[in-house]
């Protein structure tokens, strides 16, 4: 009979130490109405993957247009690891592995006010630069948005 007992003792603790060994980070709930910008949240809800779902290109005139993968014919994802590793892909082929951080733009125009949070990819080739873009994100989608680039483009992003 104490052999049972300690046995479903063990088990119980076990089932127990799986439980909390594997529960899910809770992640903030942010609506979509309001993405952010703020590091300390981009920092707990970047981790994961992107798919892409549209770019708006607004050009000097004021005029616009929107690419879709069906537009496009391409379909790009990234897939942004803790360890601060990123897959990316494009057409459901691998086309690099790097790495990134998440800081503060200031660090990249070295102009202090600039406080924005920005992703910096770096080659991991090269440890180069290799993109960089503000991220503004909530529970289910995302908004990469280079400032600094030639073009207004605005990439639209759904959480996988």
């Amino acid at each position: 009979m104490k052999i049972n007992s300690a046995l479903s003792k063990s088990g119980i603790i076990i089932i127990m130490i799986l439980f909390f060994a594997c529960k899910k980070e809770n992640l903030p709930n942010i609506s979509c109405n309001e993405k952010s910008n703020a590091i300390d949240l981009v920092r707990k809800l970047l981790p994961g993957s992107y798919s892409w779902a549209y770019t708006k290109e607004t050009f000097p005139s004021g005029n616009s247009r929107i690419e879709t993968p069906a537009s496009t014919g391409n379909n790009f994802k990234y897939v942004f690891y803790k360890n601060e590793k990123l897959y990316y892909y494009k057409n459901n082929v691998l086309q690099s592995i790097d790495s990134y951080i998440i800081d503060y733009e200031f660090k990249l125009t070295t102009y202090p006010l600039d406080s924005a949070t920005v992703v910096i990819i770096y080659d991991s080739q090269t440890g180069l630069r290799k993109n960089y873009f503000r991220p503004y994100l909530c529970t289910d989608s995302s908004l990469f948005y280079n400032p600094y680039s030639s073009f207004n483009f605005k990439s639209y992003y759904k959480r996988n």
